[in-house]
């Protein structure tokens, strides 16, 4: 079938530029959008380095505004309900789209949402809503929000 050596050289020089490119792909392909894997807890974890707003590096040298503003992206796929309270039984206030950014206050303890009983207070200054959404459904970008101190 391939008579001479260069020929063979150069299906097989072919084949390997194929094999690079099927390989590279995947590699060089948008991310997935998230799974709804909605047995799997979140985990209070930084986002990407694209996705993180520069951050002060220890705790004393963030100033008292920084210390209230956290932010996190909305993952529940069909929205996220903001409640009154820390709990689901509470009364809706209103509904997050997937994606949107929020600004958190702190978090606290409260119903345990498939495997995740921390709920985040939301920042009065800056949304509309003054409530509660659960953290099981929010990605942190940045630092993990504090609890929430009693005034």
């Amino acid at each position: 079938m391939f008579k001479s050596k260069l020929s063979k050289l150069a299906l097989a020089a072919a084949g390997g530029a194929i094999a690079l490119t099927t390989a590279a792909g995947p590699a060089l392909a948008e991310p997935p959008a998230p799974v709804a894997d909605l047995g799997r807890p979140s985990v209070e974890a930084p986002a990407s380095p694209a996705e993180r707003a520069p951050q002060p590096t220890d705790e004393a040298s963030r100033t008292a505004d920084d210390r209230r503003h956290y932010l996190g992206r909305v993952i529940a796929r069909n929205g996220l309900n903001v409640r009154a309270h820390p709990n689901t039984r509470s009364r809706i206030i209103a509904t997050l789209p997937y994606g949107r950014i929020v600004h958190i206050e702190c978090k606290v303890r409260g119903e345990n949402v498939r495997g995740n009983n921390l709920w985040y207070k939301l920042d009065r200054d800056h949304h509309r809503h003054d409530g509660w959404v659960s953290a099981r459904y929010v990605t942190n970008i940045g630092p993990a929000p504090h609890f929430c101190h009693h005034r």
